[in-house]
């Protein structure tokens, strides 16, 4: 007797469904095991120190809510600058001294430290949510948010059919004396990278000889756009103009043909000691909770299944995650930039 079509497809069907239910448990499974464990590690631990280069009040919202969430915790924060961050965490380690258990630090100064051996090799749970683009292939560092890299303009002063829609675009007589650009040498990098050499270079000369003005830091070169000191800024940061303009600012942004976007790199320390407190902070701040309270602070989560606000920030575009191995030509890449873009 012939067993009917419709009744094999039925029991393929159900065997399916079994089987994904039976699957996606076992990951539950593991997943509550893991946490479990480091919960218990971290109950007797008690305490976390976090070194970050977050401004303080994003550091400090996150800490509390990881506070709330894991009350047996008491947690620290050491917030420095990126370089000086850097600088610390170095001169510490190197005398033994550092006894950070979690570092997020913008870039490529990451990689310097996952090269000084600074950072653990740790895959949190919530890290396959990730795409590898802004992993550490190693599995030592997730980035914790992007900063994507756009032409911004004064709405007051520009018109949006008149912009430049190309970064060559912006070698024109018109925009002679016109644009703003944050000192970043790692971005310059970058460019150099995605344009092919020879035609990053000249076109930085090119754009250093039209005269573009150079900012110490992005909300300096925003401020100098949204105030109308200067009509266009060149890879500034799309989510500081979104917060500029949600203030009332008369600027907005426009992506050009590639959008780079820069990293934050957030690892467990190799030296913590509190290690699975360490464990337990990464991956709170990777899930997709603490994501959407970076989303809130006018940042762009890493995490796809959390979009930024807006939207527009991403979507669409041709963002290409910077390469952080650019750390090791940094000397070179900074003697490079400084010849063209004369240091002030």
């Amino acid at each position: 007797m012939k067993t009917p079509i419709g009744r094999i497809r039925i029991e393929t069907i159900y065997f399916i469904l079994l089987s994904a239910i039976l699957f996606n448990s076992s990951v539950v499974f593991a997943q509550s095991d893991h946490t479990s464990r480091l919960i218990e590690g971290a109950k007797k631990e008690g305490k976390l120190l976090w070194y970050t280069a977050l401004n303080i009040k994003d550091a400090d919202m996150l800490t509390k809510r990881f506070e709330e969430k894991y009350p047996f915790v008491k947690s620290q924060t050491l917030r420095l600058g990126t370089f000086q961050l850097l600088t610390k965490i170095q001169t510490e380690a190197r005398a033994g001294a550092f006894k950070g258990d979690v570092i997020e630090i913008a870039g490529v100064t990451g990689h310097i430290l996952k090269k000084d051996g600074v950072f653990a090799k740790y895959t949190s749970p919530e890290s396959r949510f990730y795409p590898d683009s802004v992993k550490d292939p190693d599995q030592t560092w997730t980035s914790f948010f992007i900063n994507t890299h756009v032409l911004v303009y004064n709405t007051n002063l520009v018109k949006k059919d008149e912009l430049p829609r190309t970064f060559q675009e912006i070698i024109n007589p018109k925009w002679k004396d016109k644009v703003v650009m944050s000192e970043d040498f790692d971005i310059y990098g970058m460019m150099l990278k995605v344009m092919g050499r020879d035609k990053g270079l000249d076109f930085m000369r090119r754009l250093a000889a039209q005269g573009v003005g150079i900012r110490d830091g992005y909300t300096l070169a925003v401020q100098g756009v949204a105030s109308g000191e200067v009509p266009l800024g060149l890879n500034l940061y799309g989510t500081r103009t979104e917060e500029f303009k949600k203030k009332g600012a008369p600027i907005d942004w426009i992506p050009m043909e590639f959008v780079l976007a820069s990293l934050e790199p957030l690892a467990v320390s190799a030296h913590a000691a509190n290690p699975n407190t360490a464990r337990l902070f990464v991956d709170f701040l990777l899930s997709k909770e603490a994501q959407g309270l970076m989303r809130q602070r006018f940042r762009i989560p890493s995490r796809p299944d959390v979009p930024p606000d807006p939207p527009e920030l991403t979507k669409g575009l041709n963002v290409i995650p910077t390469d952080l191995s650019l750390a090791e030509q940094s000397k070179q890449l900074a003697a490079e930039y400084y010849s063209i873009f004369k240091p002030r």
